[in-house]
């Protein structure tokens, strides 16, 4: 009802009351409306954060092709797949090029390094020594012998890092064995964090390729075919190195990555300084002169 000036008095107030209503009605539905697309803007926002939230909470989504598949206690001796150019007991030897042989000489002196590549006090050392590992492999007068250790699974449980780059070693020491030790260099040079960092088989392949691997070798670490053939002789040859007496450090009792050994013998932090670069040189050094 619209008013005029002929209207009554209670027909001004009627008019007046039903005016109100109307503006009352008309600014109800207009908050309806609003709170309505407040909560559609709210609702699109939730989704997608949770959306987010799996993504990043499901990691096996996305990493399901790089994680290692669970490896049953088999003895070393019954492991069918294992890398060519490694000794018995599992160990890379080098050539005095940084590959990789079947050839031990055992009237030479051994030089052994156990070393998982996720270990930070392996980093340390590498960084130190690794010249000296090139140099005294270049001699020929000493067996220098990598030996692999994934001591450190658990620290990427749903990925296994350690297994999968050491893997990566033995397929490396198949298939490309010249390029072994730059590949290994490499892993150390970009080693992930300790605590939870990880690294994909397709960055793993592609150190490989750095180093020289031929693209369609890489590509069987890229893929994880490297994993799900020498994952189980990571596992199995880890499980027998921590059963080692002769491994364990005669100072602590136990045994850790990196463990230095010349003839079998662990040096201990006595005989070798591995943290002073002219040590690991003089201590071989020491052993070639008394074996000559």
């Amino acid at each position: 009802m619209s008013m005029n000036a002929n209207m009554t008095k209670a027909q001004r107030r009627e008019a007046a009351r039903l005016e109100a209503q109307r503006v009352a009605a008309e600014s109800a539905a207009r908050d309806a409306r609003s709170k309505r697309i407040i909560w559609s803007i709210l609702g699109a926002l939730v989704l997608g954060l949770v959306a987010a939230v799996l993504v990043v909470a499901r990691p096996w989504e996305t990493v399901t092709h790089d994680a290692a598949p669970n490896f049953d206690p088999v003895p070393l001796s019954e492991i069918a797949n294992v890398p060519a150019n490694t000794m018995q007991d599992g160990g890379f030897i080098l050539t005095p090029t940084g590959g990789t042989t079947s050839v031990y000489n055992p009237d030479l002196p051994t030089l052994g390094i156990y070393f998982d590549y996720h270990c930070i006090w392996c980093y340390q050392f590498e960084m130190i020594n690794l010249q000296n590992i090139r140099d005294i492999a270049a001699s020929g007068e000493v067996n220098v012998v990598l030996h692999p250790v994934s001591i450190l699974d658990r620290a990427t449980p749903r990925t296994h890092f350690s297994t999968r780059a050491l893997a990566a070693a033995g397929w490396i020491a198949q298939y490309s064995p010249e390029h072994f030790l730059d590949f290994h260099a490499l892993m150390f040079e970009n080693q992930p964090n300790e605590q939870g960092g990880d690294m994909s088989n397709a960055q793993i392949a592609a150190f490989a390729e750095q180093a020289g691997v031929p693209a369609d070798v890489a590509a069987g670490i890229a893929d994880g075919t490297a994993a799900q053939t020498y994952g189980q002789w990571v596992a199995s040859l880890s499980a027998a190195t921590l059963n080692m007496p002769n491994l364990r450090n005669p100072a602590t009792g136990g045994f850790g990555t990196p463990t230095i050994t010349l003839n079998d013998e662990v040096m201990d932090n006595v005989r070798l300084d591995w943290s002073n670069p002219a040590a690991l040189p003089a201590l071989v050094a020491e052993a070639v002169a008394a074996h000559s």
